[in-house]
């Protein structure tokens, strides 16, 4: 069970192309999904300007390299046309947002249109001016590098953009009469550079990941608690900061904490040590964590008091949870280390009433825990506030 919980978040519309990386532990996806975006994104705009600066380069270019150029309205002006086409709606997509989608759509346009353009030129290129195949095959090394490049998901994303414009090209040279050992010669080069780019993609991917990986390990080093694999409080403030937003934003909203203290915890630790006492934190973190929904927010707060975030929920709502909790902790004794031991816990419910900063709803919660502890422990105690009208210690406090 992942007792590292987090808020509920409401996606963005599903985007076209969707990404779940195996290699990834499964809380890192959604975080995974955003890094690769970026990182296509990057690629898409990089891409699009150097396509477009080598496209017009070769346009203005055919004296310097001994090539007569094509007559206006030319199969070779018709060819180019997608590959324009689609670096045109890459860039109007980074600048205005329209048309908004997914950045791994724009590689694969500008991939496939370059790879149907390069192999197209070749045939036209072998079939009506043999003296400019060999520039056309250097064409094809550089795009061949660079789709590879484009295949920012590996194998898989590059035989994608690849076996389609590769199988049109084969089926185009059979109705041509070409013979695959003329064509051979020709193909070498890019075949060779074809593989160069598989390499340089692949390693590259392998590292950018590591790096995810990496950068993940260390904001989980610096959000979570290490004994309990609960959020610290480093990571949870902001989470309470966001809830109260919401609710002023939606007035119909509410939410409510839950500060929870073990009873008597110190007499575990000085009857059966420190080490007992680490797993009885553990095992509360467990227990604690299943009386939660998906959307609830579980902290250890210090010590052995926890905090609990309960998004869009109302008085009712946050006083059936803390008896849950109660009951959970109460009701079955733990086993620990072949030490049977009956660890209870108090809890303080406070909902959100208007409170500015993070810390006055977190005091008004640890106020009716404190009255929880003061009315025997083992108790569930809701603070006052608008809609309960009631203090600590009064009608809503009790072991049930």
């Amino acid at each position: 069970m992942n007792i590292n919980r987090r808020l509920k978040h409401y996606p963005e519309p599903d985007d076209p192309v969707r990404l779940t990386n195996p290699d990834i532990p499964p809380e890192w996806q959604s975080a995974y999904r955003d890094f690769q975006r970026q990182r296509e994104r990057l690629f898409t705009i990089f891409g699009a300007w150097l396509l477009l600066a080598t496209m017009v380069a070769y346009h203005f270019s055919h004296e310097l390299r001994g090539v007569r150029p094509p007559e206006p309205w030319s199969l070779e002006h018709l060819l180019r046309l997608p590959v324009y086409l689609s670096i045109g709606l890459a860039l109007l997509s980074h600048w205005t947002g329209v048309p908004g989608w997914h950045p791994k759509v724009f590689l694969r346009m500008m991939s496939t249109s370059l790879m149907l353009m390069m192999l197209g030129l070749f045939l036209v290129y072998f079939q009506d001016k043999p003296g400019g195949v060999p520039q056309v095959s250097e064409g094809l090394m550089i795009s061949f590098f660079g789709v590879t490049m484009m295949a920012t998901r590996g194998l898989r994303d590059w035989l994608v953009q690849f076996l389609p414009p590769l199988l049109l090209f084969v089926i185009a040279a059979t109705l041509l009469r070409i013979s695959p050992a003329d064509l051979v010669p020709h193909l070498f080069g890019p075949t060779a550079m074809l593989a160069v780019g598989l390499i340089t993609s692949e390693t590259l991917r392998r590292l950018g990941n590591h790096q995810f990986v990496n950068e993940q390990e260390v904001k989980q080093l610096a959000t979570t608690d290490q004994l309990t694999g609960l959020l610290n409080r480093h990571a949870f403030l902001p989470l309470i900061h966001h809830e109260m937003d919401r609710a002023r934003r939606r007035s119909e909203r509410s939410f409510c904490l839950i500060m929870g203290d073990l009873d008597n915890f110190k007499r575990v630790n000085d009857t059966h040590g420190h080490e007992v006492g680490d797993l009885v934190l553990r095992e509360t973190a467990v227990r604690v964590s299943a009386s939660l929904r998906q959307q609830d927010v579980l902290c250890r707060w210090g010590g052995e008091e926890l905090l609990i975030l309960l998004p869009e929920t109302g008085p009712t709502g946050g006083l059936e949870v803390a008896r849950k909790i109660r009951a959970a902790m109460a009701d079955q004794p733990m086993q620990v280390n072949g030490i049977r031991i009956r660890q209870t816990i108090s809890l303080g419910v406070a909902c959100f009433d208007g409170e500015r900063a993070p810390e006055q709803l977190i005091t008004r919660a640890d106020n009716a825990l404190y009255g929880a502890k003061a009315a025997g422990r083992n108790r569930v105690v809701m603070a006052p506030g608008k809609e309960t009208g009631a203090t600590p210690g009064s009608g809503h406090s009790g072991l049930g």
